[in-house]
């Protein structure tokens, strides 16, 4: 059972932020296979047809950033004539052919249409990244791959907080070229991300380790080779989480997520300390590309791959001591690095900048190929997709498929996406049953394990793509603004660490005496991450961000130039709310758009008695109505919790 507290504030339903907080948990921990809603239709075709409309915004739901009508519409029609899965996967398949929306162009096409230029100084140019992700995330056409593009950047952490990430220009980089300003420098990030979302693994390991940002944000950039004499050892940050958060983890992983275990029963450690030394002596010498330079502190440039200069390259000569000359380093010693246990190759001497760069690249390829990367990384984009808990059994599978793509291909990302959003589990937290006499379906949702909170962002995006919208921004631009964030507590580009806005392994406060992990449960543990930034404060705002956009049918943020107002289209509804009678088709039609079928009976019950009970001026008593039911819906646990 998923309760909704309600509360009369101003006429208007609304919610009290920490009695929400404490239903929201309560409903995370409901163990009980609850019947969500019932949908009652004319007939045994219509009702076969809804069933395959609730599947197509479940599915909808994970694979983009919200469904609508039209989107709904189209894949129920598929699923009714070749079946579900094959209906999805054809529709995955689809979706990345499709052209890449770019965040970089889009930012560029923005400050165009304001009369800007990029390297604008003193007007907060950078506003326009968050801008042209909001664009792409509301209307792009590559839902798919702008979503898993999300997803990895949730996983390849990056924050513009970096020092530079924020310059408003560019600079010369040799032969007639100029680098990107600097502030595009990440968005040039996220749309490598999305085009890497249908690439290797491993592939796109090597792009953000070469990407400048990251360099930026995890001090690879100008990392220096080691000089004993100097007492100088490489920086080791990047070794560190590109094992830590970006590959293996901490801990070594049966292929199904488990824990593996020594023969003292403790967890055994993916790496150690001087695994990370010996890692951090391998991403040494890399500096910001530069055509006509061959110094190793080239200015900034964050729109190229960084380069490998061999001059500041660990050579391998840096670490033993001369038995003869105490403090200087002996010249006659030297020895291959060490990767998990894989000696990488002697280097040359003379050594070329080509001859550092392989070592990286060989490095880069064992720490792909060790067996940790496979359970770890698919844990992270199942959670980051579709649930906080998968089954062993679900890890298994996508596991494998990671392993070897069917062509013996390894981590295939396209095709571990597919087999994440197509698997059985995707589905077992809800199913549906049609019914007949009356003819209808009814929606069964088994909660705990199977479900999750949605991201603020996600039910922003969600309810914005779900209520037919439209800009009044010049080009139809549909944009929000940085300033969200205060309310969702969190922001693309805007991670605060290399943690991301929140831990995967993340648990309330509090013991959870009525559950009990089952077997299926990999972790031994509910993990719960998105709840890690829903305080007091951020679940108010959210409410209160839920409150103004339903009662003025618009959302409306100040831009860099004039203001972008994303009003919702709702005619409709408002004409059938002139009707109390019409109050279940209209929760009906919410509950598809924004709970995806998991709107129980008992809340449906609440709001339209609650509706029901209200005086209002007969003149707006159809729009009050109206907004009330979008408002309820919205903050209903049943739609912030995802089965």
């Amino acid at each position: 059972m998923k309760p909704l507290l309600l509360f009369r504030w101003g006429g208007h339903i609304a919610a009290r932020a920490t009695l929400f907080l404490t239903v929201v948990l309560c409903c995370l921990c409901d163990v009980n296979l609850t019947q969500a809603g019932t949908f009652d239709l004319p007939n045994a075709r219509e009702a076969r047809r809804m069933n395959a409309k609730i599947q197509a915004s479940q599915f909808l739901s994970k694979a983009t950033f919200g469904p609508d009508e039209a989107s709904i519409e189209a894949l129920a029609d598929r699923i009714l004539q070749i079946g579900n899965m094959r209906a999805f996967g054809e529709w995955i398949d689809q979706q990345f052919e499709l052209p890449v929306s770019s965040q970089e162009q889009v930012a560029r096409d923005i400050i165009a249409t304001d009369g800007r230029e990029p390297d604008m100084a003193n007007v907060g140019i950078q506003d326009y990244r968050y801008q042209a992700w909001w664009h792409i995330a509301l209307t792009g056409e590559d839902q798919l791959r702008q979503r898993v593009a999300y997803a990895l950047s949730q996983i390849f952490v990056i924050g513009d907080s970096g020092a530079g990430f924020n310059n408003n220009a560019g600079r010369d980089i040799g032969g007639g070229e100029q680098s990107i300003p600097d502030w595009l420098g990440m968005s040039n990030y996220y749309d490598m991300l999305a085009a890497g979302a249908s690439g290797s693994y491993r592939d796109l390991l090597g792009q953000v380790t070469y990407h400048p940002c990251m360099g930026v944000w995890l001090s690879s950039v100008r990392n220096l080779k080691s000089n004993v004499a100097l007492g100088r050892y490489p920086d080791e940050n990047y070794a560190r989480e590109i094992m830590q958060l970006f590959s293996v983890g901490l801990y070594e992983l049966h292929q199904d997520g488990r824990p593996r275990l020594n023969a003292n029963g403790e967890l055994i450690p993916t790496y150690d300390n001087d695994q990370i030394k010996e890692l951090a002596r391998v991403f040494t010498g890399m500096k910001y590309y530069h055509n006509g330079s061959n110094s190793f502190y080239t200015g900034l440039n964050l729109g190229d791959p960084m380069m490998v200069d061999q001059s500041q390259h660990d050579n391998n000569y840096n670490y033993a001591e001369d038995p003869n000359v105490p403090g200087q380093v002996d010249p006659n010693e030297r020895h291959s690095k060490i990767v998990f246990g894989v000696t990488l190759d002697p280097l040359p001497v003379p050594m070329t900048n080509e001859d550092a760069k392989a070592e990286i690249d060989q490095a880069l390829d064992v720490v792909a190929n060790h067996p940790n990367v496979a359970p770890f990384i698919c844990i992270r984009l199942i959670q980051r997709l579709v649930k906080s808990n998968p089954s062993r059994g679900y890890v298994r599978r996508v596991t494998r498929v990671f392993n070897n793509n069917g062509q013996g291909q390894r981590g295939d990302l396209k095709a571990v996406v597919k087999a994440i959003l197509t698997d059985p589990e995707l589905f077992a937290g809800q199913r549906t049953r049609r019914l007949s006499n009356p003819p209808r379906v009814e929606v069964i949702t088994r909660g705990t394990e199977y479900s999750r909170m949605k991201e603020p962002i996600l039910r922003i995006t969600g309810m914005i793509r779900a209520l037919r919208p439209s800009s009044d921004y010049p080009n139809g631009y549909m944009m929000l603004s940085r300033s969200i964030e205060s309310d969702l507590g969190q922001m693309p580009y805007r991670s605060p660490t290399v943690f991301n806005y929140y831990l995967p392994d993340y648990q309330p406060p509090g013991a959870l005496t009525t559950y009990v992990p089952s077997r299926r449960n990999p972790f031994g543990a509910l993990y719960a991450p998105e709840f890690q930034i829903l305080t007091a404060v951020t679940a108010n705002r959210t409410l209160n961000r839920m409150y103004y956009s339903a009662r003025n049918r618009y959302m409306q943020y100040g831009m860099r130039v004039g203001t972008c107002r994303i009003t919702f289209d709702l005619d409709e509804e408002i004409e059938m709310a002139k009707d109390l009678a019409n109050m279940e088709p209209i929760l009906q039609r919410f509950d598809l758009l924004l709970c995806h079928g998991s709107l129980s009976e008992e809340t449906k019950t609440i709001i339209k008695d609650a509706i029901a009970a209200e005086t209002l001026n007969q003149n707006t008593r159809n729009v009050g109505r109206l907004e009330e039911a979008l408002l309820a819906v919205l903050i209903s646990p049943d739609c912030v919790i995802e089965e």
